[in-house]
């Protein structure tokens, strides 16, 4: 499950800042016995959107990190500092909201010997309907 907040502050006249913190929580069944379950948080993933304030079509580009917060972080977390960049396109006609987030990560720095590289792609769509 993912916490997602999504909370945007005004910068200035015409320019908003888009702030979204993505909170795993995790439930990971270990592969290698049958009766053992790792529960808890994955690591903390914020992203900042600069975005027009005026606009029909709304969209935000800017840095996004992976950072260490794992509470396990052997078995919930990448164990890697990451960071690239991230993108956000959405409109909302009448009572919907449809969109899609883009986001790609590369490990900057970490324990090099404990874990491999990260190069993480996300895309996501999202279709709401706001009642």
């Amino acid at each position: 499950m993912n916490i997602q907040p999504v909370i945007p502050f005004s910068v200035g006249q015409d320019w908003n800042l888009i702030t979204r913190w993505i909170t795993p929580v995790v439930l990971q069944p270990d592969a290698s016995t049958n009766h053992q379950d790792y529960y808890g948080l994955g690591d903390l993933n914020p992203s900042f959107f600069l975005s027009p304030k005026i606009s029909k079509l709304i969209w935000g580009i800017r840095p996004t990190f992976v950072r260490l917060t794992a509470t396990n972080s052997t078995y919930l977390g990448q164990g890697k500092f990451s960071m690239g960049p991230t993108a956000v396109l959405l409109v909302q006609p009448a009572k919907w909201t449809l969109g899609f987030l883009t986001n790609n990560v590369w490990s900057v720095a970490g324990p090099p010997k404990d874990r491999a590289p990260v190069n993480q792609f996300l895309l996501q769509y999202f279709i709401n309907y706001n009642m």
